[in-house]
């Protein structure tokens, strides 16, 4: 079976990504929102955007992710968050100990890991080090992404956060669940992907209550 590793809350979720058209105010909402803290670091000069993280565990987060307001680096879901009027799901991630045997497994099933992209290759060591890809052959963000941790550099003031948010349910939709779902069964995912329109919806309980998180998927 996969090498998916459960996080600290016991769940197959490395982080879910909730795009915001500004990063600074979407923090502030979803802050507002849930009663919780997020930890915000200055934006990468090198990347095209910028991302706050609220702690779902010690090694698990919600990824707040908006343009970065410094450059103006092209990327797919850039000009989509950009014209986002709330707080949506955008991709999830689950870690894997090891890419090259999940790479292996996922052909067994009849998938395939694309757009596999190693970062920090230099190993600087102030900076994490990861490798991750796409659960393909076909680029679905309902299938989860795929990291592998060499190192993990969480950004200033996360540890020090209490969890006080946790994943109540994550439900996909997307016309082709029925092609996905045997593969996930085989890769030894828990998550299934329900039929229907593109969709994602998240429910967190967080000191303010239940928060539910209910948008159209990008594709």
């Amino acid at each position: 079976m996969a090498n998916i590793l459960r996080q600290g809350h016991g769940q197959q979720i490395d982080h879910i990504g909730i795009g915001v058209r500004d990063t600074e105010a979407g923090v502030a909402e979803i802050e507002a929102l849930t009663g919780a803290q997020i930890a915000l670091d200055p934006p990468g000069k090198d990347q095209w955007y910028w991302s706050g993280a609220l702690p779902l565990a010690q090694d698990s987060y919600l990824e707040i992710i908006g343009p970065n307001p410094t450059n103006e680096i092209e990327h797919p879901l850039r000009p989509w968050v950009s014209q986002l009027q709330t707080p949506s799901v955008h991709f999830w991630y689950i870690a894997v100990q090891d890419m090259a045997d999940f790479s292996r497994e996922a052909e067994a099933a009849g998938a395939s890991v694309i757009f596999e992209t190693q970062v920090n290759e230099d190993d600087d060591p102030a900076r994490s080090k990861y490798t991750f890809a796409g659960l393909g052959p076909d680029f679905v963000l309902q299938k989860p992404s795929l990291i592998q941790w060499e190192r993990h550099i969480q950004r200033s003031g996360f540890a020090a956060l209490p969890v006080v948010c946790t994943v109540e349910s994550l439900e996909l939709f997307h016309p082709n669940a029925e092609t996905y779902n045997p593969v996930f069964s085989q890769l030894g995912l828990d998550a299934r992907i329900q039929p229907g329109d593109s969709r994602f919806r998240l429910v967190l309980d967080t000191p303010k209550g239940q928060i539910v998180f209910d948008n159209p998927g990008v594709m």
